[in-house]
């Protein structure tokens, strides 16, 4: 009878809903302004936010599928490129627990900048959002962008029912390096692979993809002059922006970093760190639980103890 009893036990268990095996998550506390660390006065960031449409606004952005803060550091000469995954366990201004890449739709992009603010303690104001077609709208304008892929890459390229032959030069034929053009080069961002790539699996993999991307864009700019950058960032670049608390006074300013660092190498990082979060149903949604404390470590850490060597050649602007 105890046997019959405790095989009906599982069998009802195994029929529960999901909902019913849902965590609950772990106490999430942003930082006060207190708490928040200083960094140096010539670190300048910027958080750039691409939406999950083809067309978005300020009012109607959509989910921030990507979300990568950009740190330009003018006296260490350091360019920086850290992504955040979208499906992040984050304190929504209301307080409760969501993804963070819901907030700018559910609440505002401003809070999405603040939540990244108090969340990894780093003073970021500034951002922009822009959407996918934005993205291969940039791409395109500045010739295409150079990507290495693996043979799983290449065929999901390939397989797409869109695909034509002068997506990438040379045309796709298996794994290698390519110039891939906007809409291409999309794809290949928003690519989601169970097979591991350099460790890496999902939203993981994706966040590395579109840093490679972002990446490669300022290795073709390195030998730009003053007045072509002036107008990619005031004219090609702003006209493909969705939103943004950027005058164009603030984007004349950014270029200017920007150029006075194009010789820098690119500099990554993905948060969460290894070995710092676990997946969690919550709501029924997958999300990312993390422990802040070391991620905030890790990327005050990465941010302040390095520097590079500037050249003479690239003092002053031409």
């Amino acid at each position: 009878m105890l046997k019959r009893l405790i095989a009906c036990l599982l069998l009802v268990c195994l029929l529960l809903p999901a909902a019913l095996a849902e965590g609950v998550p772990d106490p999430i506390l942003p930082l006060t302004e207190e708490q928040m660390p200083a960094y140096p006065e010539d670190m300048h960031f910027y958080l750039l936010l691409c939406s999950d449409r083809d067309e978005s606004s300020h009012d109607a952005p959509g989910n921030t599928d990507g979300i990568m803060l950009v740190a330009l550091d003018t006296q260490a000469n350091r360019v920086m490129l850290i992504s955040i995954v979208r499906d992040l366990l984050v304190m929504r201004p209301d307080g409760q627990p969501g993804r963070i890449n819901g907030i700018g739709r559910r609440f505002s992009l401003e809070d999405t900048v603040n939540i990244v603010r108090t969340h990894f303690g780093v003073p970021v104001e500034k951002y922009l959002l822009v959407n996918w077609k934005g993205v291969a709208d940039i791409i395109d304008t500045l010739g295409g962008v150079e990507v290495t892929l693996t043979n799983g890459e290449a065929t999901r390229l390939r397989d797409k029912l869109t695909y034509k032959s002068d997506w990438a030069k040379p045309e796709l034929d298996g794994g290698g390096t390519y110039r891939l053009r906007g809409y291409a080069a999309v794809i290949y961002i928003r690519i989601r692979s169970e097979i591991p790539v350099s460790g890496e699996t999902y939203d993981y993999r994706r966040t590395a993809r579109a840093r490679n991307v972002l990446a490669s864009l300022a290795e073709g700019l390195r030998s730009i002059g003053w007045q072509e950058a002036v107008k990619l960032a005031t004219q090609d670049i702003w006209r493909s922006i969705a939103a943004t608390n950027l005058s164009l006074a603030d984007m004349m300013q950014a270029a200017g970093y920007a150029f006075m660092l194009r010789s820098a190498p690119i500099e990554q990082l993905r948060l969460p760190i290894n070995g710092t979060a676990e997946e969690l149903i919550y709501l029924n949604m997958s999300t990312q639980q993390i422990d802040y404390a070391p991620n905030r470590q890790a990327l005050y850490d990465f941010l302040t103890k390095g520097f590079t060597i500037r050249e003479d050649a690239d003092e002053g602007w031409d």
